[in-house]
């Protein structure tokens, strides 16, 4: 890098985010570039996660749920790569929400699909925890956010015990969720 001019490290920086919107995001971050009232990431990650819940609607096959899973767990990756906010930690139990119901499809059809519904769970569940982390959130609060997630959620996507370190000794009043 010490070899390039500024301008050519300017060129291939921008070129490479106009191809990687994480990368882009992470750039625009780190340079204070995005600030908490930007609303264009939530408004990015809504329309993805309204799309997601519209993936079994009409006809549709097995890989558009894991194509709309995939784009989830893609999509909060870059959300999460901005500064944080709480609008930022409901939008991704929505999402989580959605992707409970959809993985249903991929546990049915386990034969046919070639996507592990923890392949979505996973990103989705470690962006809700760091979230909660970010913000800082109290040992009660996340177990109430975790109840109602858990309440909702029909096909066991909540782990517990990922948050064990953020609930403490609250951790065991979680009510604990049924795999189907």
């Amino acid at each position: 890098m010490q070899r390039l001019a500024p301008r050519q490290l300017a060129n291939l920086v921008a070129g490479h985010a106009v191809r990687d919107r994480l990368f882009a995001t992470r750039l625009l971050t780190e340079a204070g570039m995005l600030h908490g009232a930007d609303q264009s990431g939530l408004r990015d990650f809504r329309a993805v996660i309204r799309d997601a819940s519209n993936a079994t609607t009409g006809r549709w096959e097995i890989a558009d749920v894991e194509t709309a899973g995939h784009r989830l767990a893609a999509e909060v990756e870059i959300l999460c790569a901005r500064a944080t906010t709480p609008a930022m930690l409901d939008l991704v139990e929505d999402a989580i929400l959605v992707w409970d119901d959809l993985s249903g499809h991929l546990h049915d059809a386990y034969y046919i699909t070639r996507t592990e519904p923890e392949e979505i769970t996973e990103p989705l569940l470690h962006a809700h925890r760091d979230l909660c982390d970010r913000l800082d959130l109290a040992p009660d609060e996340v177990t109430d956010r975790l109840d109602r997630l858990v309440e909702r959620c029909q096909h066991g996507t909540i782990d517990i015990g990922m948050y064990a370190d953020l609930l403490g000794e609250q951790a065991g009043t979680i009510s604990r969720p049924v795999r189907r």
